[in-house]
């Protein structure tokens, strides 16, 4: 099953503010839902443990996440793939942060996810609507963490 969602929160913040979290493991992590722990592999490398459930179904993901194709401070892509008892993911993503005024961005994003095996046959429309939820969500959270940090 494939699926694509894209959006644009605008972030009251500095442009450099808004980079450095977008390449922050635990920033990150703590805006992505169900996660229990974070790793850091390496430079724009990490894996991140979670879990969530859709239907009756609840399952525990390793999701290998890296950052490529960087231009610092205004675009990046970020690979995400990992596997649950009869499923896999991945994830591809643009982020593009557009500057509106020195503390006002907007952060363009776009996410292409596979999902094979067991998730996969819960239902497409079950599936694609709690993946909407849950990506949105992310990003709205993001942008709204990064603006209270940067109003502190």
């Amino acid at each position: 099953m494939k699926l694509a969602f894209a959006g644009s929160p605008e972030v009251r913040a500095a442009r450099s503010d808004v980079w450095r979290r977008l390449l922050d493991p635990h920033f990150i992590a703590a805006s992505a839902p169900g996660v229990d722990s974070v790793e850091v592999l390496g430079p724009n490398r990490f894996r991140m443990n979670l879990g969530f459930g859709v239907a009756l179904l609840k399952l525990h993901f390793a999701l290998d996440v890296g950052f490529h194709d960087i231009v610092s401070e205004e675009s990046a892509r970020m690979e995400a793939r990992g596997a649950a008892s009869g499923t896999t993911v991945s994830m591809d993503s643009s982020i593009r942060v557009e500057e509106l005024g020195p503390r006002l961005q907007r952060l363009h994003w776009s996410a292409e996810t596979a999902v094979e095996g067991t998730l996969a046959g819960v239902g497409a429309r079950l599936v694609e609507g709690v993946a909407r939820r849950l990506t949105e969500r992310f990003w709205e959270d993001f942008a709204e963490r990064v603006e209270a940090e940067a109003a502190a």
